[in-house]
């Protein structure tokens, strides 16, 4: 009898510890088989531009908002931040740099103090037309230039050329010598002004904000910026021409904090990347048709248009050559060389 309920006790105990090893063993299993959680973000987009007035800066940070949520579904989340919310371009970069600031949008000339190569797009009259600076920017001399910015803790994301730096005035331009002792208001940038030197006019850096009444009461005869700057501050009402020189192309740059990036999961650096490039085609797109339509504007309340005769480009791609030994003395001549024969590889 004892014999025989030890032999119950050992089986039921058996049984017991069998059943305990398969319960753990199911449940080992159950929790190895459920996916891990994946990991939600909230990333920063700040940008020194307005938000208002339908641009294509301010429409392209929304729809890049509205992709990258939407196609992470919702795991990454885009907080825009534009009007100089959180600072002016300098400031926003650095946020950038150190990781305060996620993602920022801005154009290449803040970049500059950050990645001294950049100075190879304030060499004036690079491009004739903005597809051809497209197919430049975004084939092998793009890739030339993402190992700077890693190099300054940034990923490039997008990079698309937008619109040019044109100019306007109260005195026709109709050769090249009419630029000759205009009073031209530029920004404080040395290659800049060493252009408009070289046409024998005279540059004066004035801060923005005066720029109207500057112009209203002569202090400057001329200035330079975009369509978009000239239709938002209403230039067309104390100034008769506007001439298309096309002289500097305005590159809009998407940056990410490299760190950031690298530690994202795969999954969502290609959701990022697809969403910036898809961006890009419609930034560009918007830009082009944006230009055409605010041009339109300009005409009508008055303006009229220029466009340069052959000699005035000659003579203006003269000008450009010598702030181009200014920054191959500065930068290099590889950065220069490098986007030199781009261009001429692009236009074949």
């Amino acid at each position: 009898m004892k014999v025989h309920v030890s032999k119950g006790k050992a089986i039921a105990a058996i049984v017991i510890v069998l059943g305990l090893l398969l319960g753990m063993g199911y449940t080992a299993n159950v929790e190895a088989a459920a996916p891990a959680a994946k990991p939600e973000y909230t990333l920063q987009l700040a940008g020194a531009y307005p938000s208002t007035g339908n641009t294509p800066r301010a429409f392209v940070t929304q729809k890049i908002k509205e992709m990258i949520e939407q196609r992470s579904n919702g795991k990454i989340k885009v907080e825009v931040y534009l009007d100089n919310q959180l600072g002016g371009d300098r400031e926003i970069l650095e946020g950038c740099q150190v990781g305060g600031i996620a993602m920022v949008s801005q154009t290449t000339a803040p970049q500059v103090t950050f990645i001294p190569e950049l100075a190879v797009f304030d060499i004036p009259m690079l491009f004739d037309n903005l597809d051809l600076a497209r197919k430049v920017l975004s084939g092998p001399f793009r890739q030339k230039l993402e190992p700077l910015y890693e190099k300054a803790g940034l990923k490039l994301l997008l990079f698309e050329p937008i619109y040019y730096r044109e100019t306007t005035t109260n005195k026709p331009i109709k050769t090249i010598n009419d630029f000759k002792g205009i009073k031209i208001r530029t920004m404080e940038n040395k290659y800049h002004m060493a252009f408009w030197k070289a046409l024998g006019a005279n540059p004066t850096p004035l801060n923005f904000s005066e720029l109207y009444i500057a112009l209203q009461q002569g202090i400057v005869d001329a200035q330079e910026n975009p369509y978009e700057i000239v239709w938002a501050n209403k230039f067309y009402e104390v100034q008769k021409y506007l001439v298309n020189t096309h002289h500097i192309c305005f590159i809009l740059s998407i940056v990410m904090n490299k760190g950031l990036y690298d530690s994202m999961p795969a999954e969502y650096k290609k959701i990022i990347t697809d969403s910036m490039n898809e961006a890009g085609n419609m930034l560009f797109e918007n830009a082009k048709a944006n230009n055409q339509a605010l041009l339109a504007n300009v005409v009508k309340q008055g303006m009229t248009v220029i466009e340069l005769t052959d000699d005035m480009k000659q003579g203006m791609d003269k000008a450009a050559k010598g702030v181009e030994q200014m920054v191959r003395k500065d930068v290099g001549n590889g950065i220069v060389d490098d986007l030199m024969t781009a261009i001429k590889n692009a236009k074949k």
